[in-house]
């Protein structure tokens, strides 16, 4: 009987050895997963959530996350929406675990430039808020380049007309830390 009980001890070892293996695998493959993916990801798996959002100046927005873009968010506030470039991003708080793959082949193509011609060509009335200094310039979006925008300047309220206009300021995209758009 004694032979028994070693080869229940011997099948005892391997079995916990095989689980430690395999856990050990499912661990390795879990980083290896993680390590894959990005900040924008992360954030599509929170959409509907509400998230406190600090962005490079230290200015905090704070409202549900409704959209995620290849390049950008948008976080509704209460009175509008704060469309916020992935650049910009210093700090995320709220997060849950999940984490979601852009599905969409056209969403992957939208970027930056592509929803500031949309803002353009609709003519609405935003405030870009400034990476570096948190200033912000209220107007329309006239023209969109590779990597800038220019914005006819105009008092919060008012309609772009030439009359009105303060003046035209060129922004790279790199210089836009928020575009506010009040419904």
């Amino acid at each position: 009987m004694r032979w028994d009980a070693l080869f229940r001890d011997l099948e005892a070892q391997f079995a916990a050895a095989d689980l430690l293996a395999m856990e050990s695998q499912i661990a390795e493959q879990a980083r290896v997963e993680l390590a894959a993916v990005t900040v924008l990801d992360r954030l599509r798996g929170q959409v509907g959530a509400v998230l406190r959002i600090r962005v490079s100046s230290g200015a905090l927005f704070a409202g549900s996350l409704c959209q995620v873009g290849s390049e950008w968010l948008v976080l509704e506030t209460g009175p509008g929406a704060a469309l916020i470039p992935a650049g910009a991003l210093s700090a995320v708080e709220g997060m849950g675990r999940r984490a979601t793959v852009e599905p969409s082949a056209v969403t992957t193509r939208l970027g930056l430039g592509s929803v500031f011609r949309a803002f353009g060509r609709d003519r609405t009335l935003v405030t870009i808020q400034l990476a570096d200094s948190g200033a912000r310039i209220d107007g329309t979006i006239d023209r969109v380049g590779k990597d800038f925008l220019e914005v006819a300047a105009v008092p919060l309220g008012e309609q772009r007309r030439p009359g009105n206009v303060a003046g035209m300021i060129l922004i790279p995209f790199t210089g836009v830390e928020a575009v506010l758009s009040r419904w």
